[in-house]
């Protein structure tokens, strides 16, 4: 790693749909910057971005991939993100920590949902972008369809290279600023049959950079031309300032355009000094300055089978070098810094220093996880932490083996550890211990993992929905009674309850109403103890009670016989037979669901959520997808990934939370009910 200044320092992301190319894109890249001796190839499996095994066996990105390399007196750092959508938090962790992105997009297909929503992430935390028309050397390419489908996600697309042909028999790029034709890297002459295209498409990426700058309008407009050194600094002006999208063409494979994308990334994404300034948690720029105090943002855990658990950061001020004491600013923890390593893929290589705008990585540190803010010992500015996305799709999950179960779990903390958007945890309301991640895939393929890294196998179940059980009506006096007298010292205890329903969300309310001793002061919170623990198993199908209130009217007592345990049994005796007088029900768990997808599968989608006893609400639009708004109850969304994978073409995902719990109906109650008592059967 070259020891360059945060001016001559890049890192940027590969993003866009899942299959259009993005790993072939970075080994372009990195084979054109001179990084890498051969271009590797995804479907051959010599791919330095896709090394991890479960993406050899897909050939597919699951995970972000870092590539750190020098080319042109300059420090680049790569980022290969996925494309599908149960992967693609991993790269959005990683983009709030750079400074630029390259937009793949398919030059046969064009702009697909994926292409708009990684589009509209960029745009949102004002990460600068370039786009690449990718695979413009397949049949059915086409350049000008590919602009018009960016125009209708809602970008302002700037040609600045044209094909060489299409198809087959693509052959090179012409580049639009310098006006010449590039075949394997080399500059040439523009060939004659595209010189009147090359010229008109000049034009045209003119006018759209002097509108992005008044005065350069002003000056095309009076002399019909500009000068290169304008339409550069336009050209810089608006990418940076997210007012247009310069789009490269090429083909990664035959690695056709990679040069001039290469060009692209340095000249016309930001560098680390120029990108806007990360905020500290009180809203002040933090300078990429390397004389300023150390501060930086971890955007990824890796496992490695040989260092351990490496820490991936991207340093936002300072100069950092090893056995530096730091402090983990998310956790409050002090943590040493070893040795400093440059990410090359799955190749390892130590480093002296790294500065503003380097992505290095430390092992071994204790505290430390993906989006936490690093900072100098004392005096560094405290970052504000990266945003984790969460997780939407839980599966119940328990050892094969029952002797596994401690080695299960502490195996699946350090696969947590590597991917916040996974959360492990146990369900309070049916015991279940809970694997949430971002769609079925996720999750399966962290179960892969966790058997090839771990040895370890676990079986995974539609977890149990969380029902509850309250009541309808109101049921007055009812006695609860335990009297027993035979010989010596006896039980006794009397309470009378009345019962009655609250409204959703208020929980058990006990109300103590004894006047003139009927119960002894003392012996009333027994009472209360037995009408609580009642509460935890209802007499539908053994689910909690909720949103009742119990009123202790009166009672009896024996000044020698009562004590606390008889009123507790008193209690919930009392409870148990008020809860069936008062008209039992079930209650079940209602999501609020946000579904993206393409506007061309919106009537499908919203059919689908009505057959699930949705209450679909009216949709959004966002670029080319619309968003569907819906409530819809959680036992019908268990097994909802994979069929709006199914309906969708995989291009629709969607995130869920909890909204409210609603009166389940007839048929659903009689469901439960028949399950809870066919497994209490079995148990016995």
């Amino acid at each position: 790693m070259k020891d360059v200044t945060p001016n001559d320092t890049h890192n940027f992301a590969v993003v866009g749909h899942s299959g259009d190319g993005k790993t072939s894109l970075g080994e372009a890249i990195l084979h054109s910057a001179g990084a890498t001796a051969e271009t590797g190839s995804v479907t051959a499996g010599t791919s330095v971005l896709n090394h991890v095994p479960e993406e050899q066996e897909r050939h597919t990105t699951i995970t972000s991939a870092i590539f750190g390399f020098d080319a042109g007196g300059k420090h680049f750092t790569l980022v290969d993100t996925p494309g599908d959508s149960n992967f693609l938090a991993d790269g959005q962790i990683a983009l709030q920590a750079l400074d630029g992105a390259v937009l793949a997009v398919s030059g046969v297909d064009g702009a697909k949902v994926g292409t708009d929503r990684m589009f509209r992430f960029c745009r949102e935390r004002d990460i600068a972008l370039i786009a690449f028309v990718n695979g413009l050397d397949r049949e059915r390419a086409d350049l000008d369809r590919t602009v018009a489908s960016l125009v209708e996600i809602g970008t302002n697309p700037a040609v600045v290279t044209l094909p060489i042909g299409l198809g087959p028999s693509l052959e090179g790029v012409v580049d639009l600023l310098e006006m010449k034709a590039y075949r394997a890297g080399k500059a040439g002459d523009i060939p004659e049959e595209l010189a009147e295209a090359a010229a008109s498409a000049r034009e045209k990426l003119i006018e759209s950079v002097a509108e992005c700058d008044d005065d350069l309008l002003e000056k095309y407009l009076e002399e019909g031309e500009l000068s290169p050194e304008e339409i550069a600094t336009g050209l810089v002006a608006g990418t940076r300032g997210a007012k247009l999208l310069p789009v490269f063409a090429g083909a990664a494979l035959p690695e056709i355009g990679a040069e001039r994308l290469l060009w692209g990334i340095a000249n016309l994404l930001p560098s680390a000094a120029d990108r806007p300034p990360f905020l500290d948690a009180e809203g002040e720029a933090v300078a990429s300055d390397p004389a300023a105090p150390f501060s930086a943002l971890v955007l990824k855990t890796v496992i490695d089978r040989y260092a351990g658990v490496l820490s991936v950061f991207r340093i936002v001020s300072g100069t950092l070098s090893p056995d530096t004491p730091v402090l983990d600013v998310t956790s409050d923890n002090r943590e040493r810094f070893s040795k400093l390593f440059l990410i090359r893929g799955a190749e390892h290589v130590d480093v002296p220093a790294a500065g503003p705008g380097d992505v290095v990585a430390v092992a071994k540190l204790k505290s430390v996880r993906t989006g936490h803010a690093l900072s100098a010992e004392k005096g560094g500015p405290r970052l504000a932490p990266i945003a984790i996305p969460q997780g939407v799709i839980s599966y119940a999950i328990q050892a094969k083996s029952k002797g596994d179960e401690d080695k299960v779990f502490a195996s699946l903390g350090r696969l947590v550890e590597e991917d916040p958007t996974l959360q492990l945890g146990r369900d309070p309301a049916t015991g279940e211990f809970l694997l949430t991640g971002r769609g079925e895939l996720h999750v399966r393929t962290t179960v892969h993992k966790l058997q090839r890294m771990f040895g370890v196998e676990v079986e995974l179940k539609t977890p149990k929905v969380p029902y509850r059980e309250t009541i309808k009506k109101k049921a007055e006096n009812v006695e609860g009674k335990l009297k027993k007298q035979t010989g010596g010292k006896g039980m006794f205890g009397v309470c009378y309850l009345t019962v009655e329903p609250l409204p959703r969300g208020s929980g058990i309310e006990f109300v103590d109403e004894i006047v003139g001793g009927a119960i002894p002061r003392n012996l009333i919170p027994a009472v209360q103890k037995g009408v609580m623990e009642s509460c935890e198993a209802g007499p539908l199908a053994g689910y909690p009670v909720v949103d009742v209130r119990v009123r202790c009217i009166d009672g009896k007592h024996h000044a020698v016989d009562s004590n606390e345990m008889a009123f507790k049994l008193a209690g919930s005796f009392g409870f148990k037979t008020a809860i069936e007088r008062a008209k039992a029900t079930l209650l079940e768990p209602v999501m609020d669901v946000h579904v993206s997808v393409p506007d061309q599968y919106v009537g499908d989608v919203m059919g689908d959520l009505s057959s699930r006893r949705g209450r679909v609400g009216s949709g959004e639009a966002q670029g080319s997808s619309q968003v569907i708004e819906a409530q819809v109850p959680m036992s019908e969304m268990l097994e909802y990934a994979s069929t709006l994978t199914s309906i969708t073409a995989g291009q629709g995902e969607f995130h869920m939370e909890f909204s409210h719990y609603d009166e389940a109906p007839a048929q659903v109650r009689e469901k439960v009910v028949a399950a809870a008592a066919t497994a209490k059967t079995e148990e016995s």
